[in-house]
């Protein structure tokens, strides 16, 4: 099972004191997460548990859930910080050229030449696109995630081709 389990979120605090969780999730759409009956958050020695979703309520730009078997603020404290995971079966289709976040992270990022910048290492979404954070040779590099930067995203090899657009980097930040 361990190989077909994806991150989707991550559980960030308590919600009240009734055992509730705020989450970010990863996903543009909130009412995806409705679609989840079972979710997945490792334990402390790493083995998935499972959890019955009982509840999602939206609170943008996160979300409010209720697990099964989590009735106590004093239950959650073992949830916070931590990534929940589905089965990839179960995460619904995506159009073509629509990518999950999981699939995007740790990708290699080059330039149409074939000059390494980076690797992503983390996204933020912004409600107009997502901005992958790819981390370089000079720091950070900020690249939004639209069609005039992101000009090819190739699974197999995990690296993602971006055009070069003003301002996104300098020529020293390129290998």
């Amino acid at each position: 099972m361990e190989q077909t389990l994806c991150p989707i979120g991550r559980v960030v605090k308590p919600h009240g004191v009734r055992g509730k969780v705020k989450v970010e999730y990863f996903g543009g759409d909130p009412d995806r997460f409705t679609l989840y009956q079972e979710i997945f958050i490792r334990d402390n020695s790493g083995r998935p548990e499972s959890f019955k979703v009982l509840e999602v309520t939206p609170q943008p730009p996160r979300l409010i859930l209720r697990l099964k078997g989590i009735e106590r603020i004093d239950e959650t404290e073992g949830l916070i910080g931590k990534e929940i995971l589905v089965r990839r079966e179960d995460l619904p289709k995506l159009e073509e050229g629509e990518y999950y976040w999981f699939e995007i992270l740790g990708m290699a990022v080059e330039t149409e030449r074939g000059r390494r910048i980076g690797t992503v290492k983390r996204i933020v979404p912004t409600g107009a696109n997502d901005v992958y954070i790819v981390t370089g040779k000079r720091g950070e590099i900020f690249l939004p995630a639209i069609d005039q930067v992101i000009q090819k995203v190739d699974c197999k090899r995990r690296v993602i081709q971006v055009g070069r657009m003003e301002g996104l980097w300098e020529e020293e930040d390129e290998i």
